[in-house]
């Protein structure tokens, strides 16, 4: 990833978690000391990592650990601008959450939404792919808690998701806090995950009436992708492998077409940048082998299974080489 490069996130989505921290009468200018934020920081867009912070920090200061959750229960979709505004506007449930996953990118970089049916079950996903942003727990609760908020929108207030995946180690959100979910909560999961009934997705939004909806939503979802576009081509690399990388195929003629180009194009824009597809690919395997290296109890063959290699043996050289440690020692030096 080039040096000056970070993933971005719009300013005005703090809105909601400093109006929280005042409404607790705490600090808001200590946690954005805290979080590195500076006055100029909050026009247009600030680093991800440090809207991640100041909700960590947030969370801390005020000693409430579902902090997240809480504020994501409050969000004003108008904080995402346009977008917000549409994803009210949509006919269905399932029309807000698919402009809401194709535009994304518009309101947050390097990040993953998705949303899949399977069965009679659909699966809302979310996770910052950007594996230094840790840790990232009161964000993704956050996200999580205003996608649970949205079918509410649909349902009514006394709703509640089949279950919540989260991708972090344990959380204060449990099937019994009344002010959580209220559902099964699973922990150390790949991705951050709101589970509910598919037929939900068919159920109209409260005043979607806007004949302008699929017209404004096709410029949004547009906008998203030349968005997306404009980075590196060596970040959008790292963006798709690292979705792709333990689900599905990440082979560089797949990731090239992708992204809309041959694998010949995509070797020497990648060389144009000094990089190297074999290099990225490296790269990328060893930030999620870290990431699951650093929680407890994940066996080395799952993390090998994930990341592609044909044995541990393969994995464990490959560790090696890169990191000049075993995934054992990692491991052992990391929890000390």
């Amino acid at each position: 990833m080039p040096h000056n490069y970070q993933p971005r996130i719009s300013a005005t989505t703090l809105n909601d978690p400093v109006r929280a921290v005042e409404f607790m009468n705490g600090d808001a200018n200590t946690i954005f000391r805290s979080a590195r934020i500076r006055p100029s920081d909050l026009n247009g867009e600030i680093g991800l990592k440090k809207f991640v912070d100041f909700c960590e920090h947030a969370s801390a200061a005020l000693g409430l650990p579902d902090f997240g959750w809480r504020v994501g229960s409050v969000f004003d979709l108008q904080n995402l601008g346009t977008l917000g505004e549409f994803i009210k506007q949509a006919p269905t449930l399932g029309a807000a959450f698919s402009l809401f996953r194709n535009a994304f990118p518009v309101v947050q970089s390097d990040s993953e939404m998705r949303l899949s049916v399977e069965g009679d079950k659909a699966l809302l996903t979310y996770r910052i792919l950007d594996n230094s942003i840790w840790p990232r727990q009161q964000d993704a609760e956050l996200t999580l808690s205003v996608f649970n908020s949205l079918v509410k929108s649909a349902t009514g207030p006394d709703w509640r998701p089949e279950k919540l995946l989260l991708e972090h180690e344990s959380s204060a959100l449990r099937c019994e806090n009344k002010a959580g979910p209220r559902c099964p909560v699973q922990f150390g999961a790949p991705s951050n995950t709101l589970v509910f009934s598919a037929c939900l997705l068919d159920l109209p939004l409260p005043g979607s009436e806007n004949s302008a909806f699929k017209e404004a939503s096709q410029s949004i979802v547009l906008s998203a992708r030349q968005s997306e576009r404009q980075a590196p081509v060596s970040v959008r690399v790292r963006r798709e492998l690292l979705m792709r990388i333990g689900r599905e195929s990440f082979e560089q003629t797949t990731v090239a077409a992708a992204l809309g180009m041959s694998r010949r194009t995509l070797r020497r824009k990648l060389e144009d940048e000094g990089e190297k597809f074999s290099r990225l690919l490296a790269s990328c395997r060893m930030e999620i082998a870290k990431r699951m290296l650093r929680a407890p109890g994940t066996q080395l063959h799952d993390i090998s299974e994930r990341l592609g290699y044909s044995e541990v043996s393969a994995f464990e050289r490959a560790f090696r080489q890169q990191e000049g440690a075993t995934p054992s020692q990692y491991r052992k030096q990391t929890s000390a």
